[in-house]
C-alpha cells in the first residue's frame, strides 16, 4: 500500500471512532438529562398529591 492509502484509512478510522464516541455521549447525556426531569416531574406531582390527597389524576 502507498503511504497516501495508509493516510486515508487512518482518517476513515479516526472519523468512524470519533462519530461513534459523539454519538454515545449524546444518548448518555440525553438518558441522564431525561432520568433528571422524570424525577423532577415525579417530586412534582408526589407533592401536589400530598398537598391535595382527594383529588383524583
Amino acid at each position: 500500500m502507498t503511504g497516501i492509502a495508509v493516510l486515508v484509512m487512518l482518517a476513515a478510522v479516526v472519523i468512524i471512532w470519533g462519530g461513534l464516541a459523539v454519538s454515545i455521549t449524546a444518548l448518555i447525556s440525553r438518558g441522564r438529562r431525561e432520568d433528571r426531569d422524570a424525577r423532577v416531574e415525579a417530586a412534582v406531582r408526589a407533592r401536589e398529591h400530598m398537598l391535595h390527597p382527594k383529588q383524583a389524576d
